[in-house]
């Protein structure tokens, strides 16, 4: 086996390339001019915080808009961005701007396996839409956010906090410059309804995007509409379920709790909000640590699920819980397929599935035990709530970041990194070392389960 082609493998330079974004931040971050006050935040803190921002969790140790400085805010900014498209997609684009039109196998996989996309034939038109789309959405996230920032901050500063806040929500990142998140705009349509048009645009993948773009050009300009593909319609459909049933729910939950002091204007900005950002956004309306702990269990499977494949977003993806379901659904009905809107899921397909959620569920275990072993005197709906948005690549907290210990800062940064890139292609960049074992059949035999 060639080693240049183990060392270099996609899942390790997908890994690889996120570890050094966060290592070239995190020494960014420690020195003291990113500091407002001139005195480093610390290496741990710091780290903490561009595994964050690059991860685009938006879990802070330190308040982002006091701490640090307008340069480490800066900082924070591109971490953000480039840990929002990925680093490889950053990287193919400006070769592109540069003169380069054919990508090499290699290439190609690497591209592919960070975004989740594998047809080839429009990768490259792929590659100058997403920056299209995010230039775009984000462009139009700032202006629109500029009225309200104003009133908050002046007009002086409401441009710098609009940009910041509107890539913030596209990259589905969490991070804010006020100390209260959002919260001070609980009533407000037009923040909530930006914001919440950015982080589902980001969230639901840029194949996606690529594709409804296709079809709204197309329609545009009389050309024969784009028939949305399967992953398309799924992807579509689970978000708004997922988006709906939660706010239902939350609406019920909190009826007689946060929901109460708040007029029939901001409950419904809260409540569609609420349901929004676990989408792993990270931004909140209302004080995590006030609500009631059903509505933050729901939050949490919210957070474990996720975005969708090929976005901005982490968790195990509305996809993937969605084939989980059918195959369960299809075992409990004794089908020999699982079948999904009149198609057949590869077993394949239902394979990596059922791998990726036993890998992230496992890592949720396990990280609450050693939180709850490290800083035992948390609870452990507080700890739970803590990994998940991690893994997640959330950052929703109830407000124990800050108070962790050191060694769970630097657990949960790796979380983080895990969450981002997808623990299977953790265990497959820690795997690919070697030959692999040779293809050997073995007689079948059965075992009782259940």
């Amino acid at each position: 086996m060639d080693i240049s082609q183990t060392i270099f493998s996609p899942p390790r330079a997908i890994v690889g390339s996120f570890v050094g974004a966060i290592l070239i931040g995190a020494i960014c971050l420690t020195m003291p001019w990113a500091s407002s006050n001139g005195q480093s935040v610390g290496f741990i803190n710091a780290l903490f915080t561009a595994t964050s921002a690059v991860c685009v969790t938006g879990l802070v140790v330190v308040d982002t808009g006091s701490r640090f400085s307008f340069a480490g805010q800066v900082v924070i900014l591109i971490l953000i961005q480039l840990g929002g498209l990925g680093i490889m997609t950053f990287s193919t684009f400006f070769l592109s701007l540069g003169g380069k039109k054919r990508f090499s196998l290699r290439e190609r996989m690497l591209i592919q396996d960070a975004l989740n996309y594998y047809d080839t034939e429009s990768l490259f038109q792929l590659i100058r839409n997403i920056f299209l789309f995010t230039m775009l959405f984000e462009a139009i996230g700032a202006m629109l956010l500029l009225p309200s920032m104003a009133q908050e901050v002046g007009w002086s500063r409401a441009p710098y906090y609009a940009v910041f806040h509107s890539i913030s929500a596209f990259c589905n990142a969490g991070f804010g410059l006020f100390s209260d998140s959002l919260s001070r705009f609980v009533g407000d349509p037009l923040v909530n309804f930006t914001v919440m048009m950015l982080i589902v645009m980001g969230g639901i993948g840029f194949p996606v995007l690529h594709q409804l773009w296709r079809g709204f050009w197309r329609s545009g300009h009389g050309e024969e509409r784009v028939n949305l593909s399967f992953h398309t319609r799924i992807v579509i459909r689970a978000t708004l379920f997922l988006i709906i049933s939660v706010a239902l729910l939350i609406l019920f939950f909190e009826r007689h709790g946060i929901l109460a002091h708040l007029t029939w204007n901001e409950r419904f900005w809260a409540v569609l909000f609420q349901s929004v950002t676990p989408r792993t956004a990270g931004f909140n309306t209302v004080p995590i640590n006030r609500l009631r702990e059903p509505t933050l269990i729901l939050l949490t499977l919210a957070m474990f699920i996720g975005a969708s494949p090929g976005g901005t977003g982490g968790g195990i993806k509305t996809t993937t819980f969605v084939v989980v379901i059918s195959s369960i659904w299809a075992t409990i009905k004794e089908s020999s397929h699982t079948v999904l809107m009149k198609r057949t899921i590869p077993s394949k397909v239902i394979s990596k599935a059922f791998a990726i959620f036993f890998l992230s569920l496992c890592l949720v275990v396990v990280y609450t035990l050693l939180l709850l072993e490290i800083d035992p005197r948390f609870s452990i709906t507080q700890v739970f709530f803590e990994v998940v948005s991690a893994f997640g690549t959330v950052g929703l907290s109830t407000g124990i970041t800050p108070m962790l210990s050191p060694a769970s800062k630097v657990l949960l940064s790796i979380l983080m990194l895990a969450g981002r890139v997808g623990p299977l292609t953790i265990v497959l960049a820690l795997a690919q070392a070697g030959a692999p074992p040779p293809e050997i059949r073995y007689p079948e035999a059965n075992v009782m389960v259940g």
